[in-house]
């Protein structure tokens, strides 16, 4: 198929008429084959006949107060041009005036960068998550909290800063927050820059020093005094229900597991070793590491196991009955932890760091514990995948839970 390149020109007064006040527009001309269209040029002031030379790169003489402003508009309203006829053919599309009048049309001064976002969340140019779409959306809410409208020619350096300010000030996010949805302003810009929308000039130094410190979150975790007043919260008939969410806390606060992590546990990772008792040998859910757990350190972890155990056909240790959805067993937590008179924000991951801290606190070895967690990282997994059974209880031989009380 033979592709017929469009013919771009620049005029001055291209219908020809005079006007009774010498003053022309200039219009871009953009024809292919017979069919001939023309954009309008956004002029500050328009020309005189005498101001005109039409020499491609200095149609307007330097007679015009705003020659250079005019001729650098042309300049870019030609590439422009030129990026959409390149960006078309490369994808085979087909190529008309119209559809090059319509992106000019598209672009411009007078543009709403808040309606391209619009757009771009409801007919996302690839394919999003509900939860990616989400955040583009409070993204698009805070900006036009922060201002009513922003036009493309407005963004630049100091937009970006004044909004990640009003963003950390205004509406008190923190930084981790802040930093996510300025992440997600600056996707949409690069996009739109893409899309032409955005000049390569204006991009230039356009997110130098926009950063957000944020700060390490503290890991929250239980005290051997509330993991007591934990096991020993008492409910009334109405709050029955939430002893088992009570019982698998704890059961995650003995085994160093996430609540995730209880959904894939296994009758082959539990195991009985004769001489100690119950052992945990398994994967966990969120980096498959080998663990190896003494659980016979918690002798209320027992109980908790007959308690909830699955029938026996089943291969996993806890009954799917008891196992609620993690958003509800969060809230659950919260209930607990106020029956409890513990005033900290308690989630599932709680009970990992709270496990975590008992080691510690009460002297099990570095190694051992890293092996237990089923950490990753090198500087602490150096000597962990040669850590056996009897190095476990070696390394543990100080620490008996049983005899806290918890």
């Amino acid at each position: 198929m033979v592709v017929r390149m469009p013919c771009i020109g620049v005029v001055l007064n291209w219908r020809g008429e005079p006007r009774k006040s010498g003053l022309y527009p200039v219009h871009i001309r953009i024809k292919i084959g017979n069919t001939a269209r023309y954009f309008n040029v956004p002029l500050p002031q328009k020309i005189r006949k005498e101001q005109w030379q039409g020499k491609d790169g200095n149609w307007i003489k330097n007679t015009h107060p705003f020659a250079f402003e005019i001729n650098n508009k042309i300049i870019e309203l030609k590439g422009q041009i030129n990026e959409y006829i390149k960006r078309t053919l490369n994808f085979n599309k087909p190529l008309t005036v119209e559809n090059i009048i319509a992106h000019l049309t598209n672009k411009g001064e007078n543009k709403s960068f808040l309606e391209f976002m619009d757009r771009y969340i409801k007919r996302p140019p690839e394919k999003l998550e509900p939860n990616t779409i989400k955040k583009y959306a409070t993204t698009l809410t805070h900006l036009k909290k922060f201002k009513r409208e922003i036009f493309f020619t407005e963004i630049d350096n100091t937009l970006l800063r004044d909004f990640s300010r009003f963003m950390q000030t205004d509406l008190e996010l923190g930084g981790a927050a802040t930093k996510k949805y300025l992440e997600a302003f600056k996707k949409v810009i690069r996009h739109a820059r893409r899309e032409n929308y955005i000049s390569p000039q204006q991009m230039e130094f356009l997110f130098d020093g926009v950063k957000v410190r944020v700060e390490k979150a503290k890991r929250t975790f239980l005290d051997l005094n509330e993991v007591k007043r934990w096991k020993a919260v008492h409910f009334e008939p109405d709050y029955q229900y939430l002893e088992r969410d009570r019982d698998l806390f704890l059961f995650q606060v003995y085994t160093g597991y996430y609540y995730k992590d209880l959904l894939i546990f296994t009758k082959d990772h539990l195991q009985m070793d004769e001489e100690y008792g119950h052992i945990i040998l398994g994967a966990r859910d969120k980096n498959g590491n080998q663990t190896i757990i003494p659980l016979f350190k918690f002798p209320y972890a027992q109980t908790i196991l007959e308690k909830y155990r699955s029938r026996a056909g089943d291969k996993l240790v806890f009954d799917k009955r008891f196992l609620i959805e993690e958003p509800v067993y969060n809230r659950h937590l919260k209930e607990i932890a106020k029956l409890a008179g513990i005033h900290k924000n308690i989630t599932n991951k709680v009970a990992r760091h709270t496990n975590a801290q008992l080691w510690i606190r009460y002297g099990a070895e570095g190694a051992v514990l890293s092996k237990m967690m089923g950490h990753t990282k090198q500087e602490t997994t150096r000597n962990y995948y040669d850590v056996n059974l009897p190095e476990i209880v070696e390394g543990t031989k100080r620490v008996d839970f049983g005899a806290m009380g918890i």
